[in-house]
């Protein structure tokens, strides 16, 4: 065969002979992980798994991360040695139950959602881009305690199918983000949890309603449900005087219908509060009894005044946060 043709020739073999051997690479990797996460469950002796998206270093959920939580599932269901959730099922499920994220103070819901689902683990797992490859590290995931019971890491490389979805990522734009309360912002007062941050950014009164302008930022990668009890969400001043939501303006609100609030994101609400024939005129305390995402929370927001100038004092009176007496 002449020259001109051979050089072409194995040109052609050597990049097919380098495909095969990343795409062999990659499912080697891929194996690794699986048969990580199966020794660590069949040792506990689980045998059915509900698998989460994958995060990247942030926190987010990205393509990529379901995509490795996708290959997860795959591979060992292939094994054959365990049994995975139904993907569609046990977002409907954790919808259902209002359970966000897999963290102590949800470990109700994560109780319930496994139950329901009859999961013995929940797997969840993160990844991080380093010069070698893509770490891929998954958790298993007691449901009544959740905490990690046990761990498999692998490294995977930059080639197969994840060459695409990294191109796609690094050629995407970065996503827009919500506006945030500069220290110019008229607050009055906040409150920062692990879920979540509450500012009252302001407080009015119309003729007999004293209204809360209140903005919401979800501080998780997760979408954060929001929700507060109608009747123990109300105003207090310092000699114990309460006033009280109106209900019937009520029904659409935060504390009757919620509201959903998507991962990184900010939103605004608003309270309304019967004035009556006294209304408050010293300082004033929000009490707020929230529903969801912990039913059992107290927030208290001290400080308040109506038409108060806009300005954040330095030693202003930080928020409490208390958990009410177990009848």
């Amino acid at each position: 065969m002449p020259m001109n043709r051979l050089l072409p020739c194995l040109i052609l073999l050597v990049l097919c002979h380098s495909t095969s051997l990343a795409a062999s690479k990659y499912e080697d990797s891929v194996k690794e992980l699986a048969e990580g996460v199966a020794a660590e469950a069949i040792k506990m002796k689980k045998s059915r798994l509900a698998l989460l998206d994958f995060v990247d270093s942030k926190g987010d959920v990205t393509p990529i991360g379901q995509f490795l939580a996708e290959e997860l599932a795959t591979h060992l269901l292939v094994a054959g040695e365990l049994k995975v959730v139904d993907r569609k099922l046990l977002i409907a499920t954790m919808a259902k139950h209002q359970l966000t994220h897999l963290d102590t103070s949800q470990a109700k819901a994560a109780k319930k959602v496994a139950k329901a689902l009859r999961a013995d683990l929940y797997v969840t797992g993160a990844y991080l881009e380093i010069p070698e490859g893509i770490q891929v590290t998954a958790k298993l995931i007691g449901p009544y305690t959740v905490y990690p019971v046990g761990a498999s890491r692998t490294i995977v490389p930059k080639s197969g199918p994840l060459a695409a979805l990294l191109k796609q990522a690094a050629a995407a734009p970065a996503p827009a983000t919500a506006a945030v309360v500069t220290e110019t912002a008229p607050v009055l007062s906040a409150h920062e949890n692990e879920l979540y941050k509450v500012t009252i950014l302001s407080m009015t009164r119309q003729d007999d309603v004293i209204g809360l302008d209140l903005l919401f930022t979800n501080r998780t990668a997760h979408p954060v449900k929001i929700g507060c009890q109608l009747l123990d969400t109300y105003l207090v001043d310092e000699h114990g005087e309460q006033w009280k939501q109106n209900v019937a303006q009520n029904r659409e609100g935060l504390c009757t219908r919620g509201m959903e609030l998507n991962p990184k994101r900010q939103q605004p609400a608003s309270l309304s509060f019967l004035a009556g024939s006294k209304p408050p005129t010293g300082p004033i305390t929000l009490h707020y009894h929230e529903t969801s995402p912990r039913a059992d929370r107290i927030i208290s927001l001290d400080g308040l005044k109506i038409d108060s100038a806009p300005v954040v004092e330095p030693d202003a009176p930080a928020a409490q946060e208390s958990t009410p007496p177990t009848p």
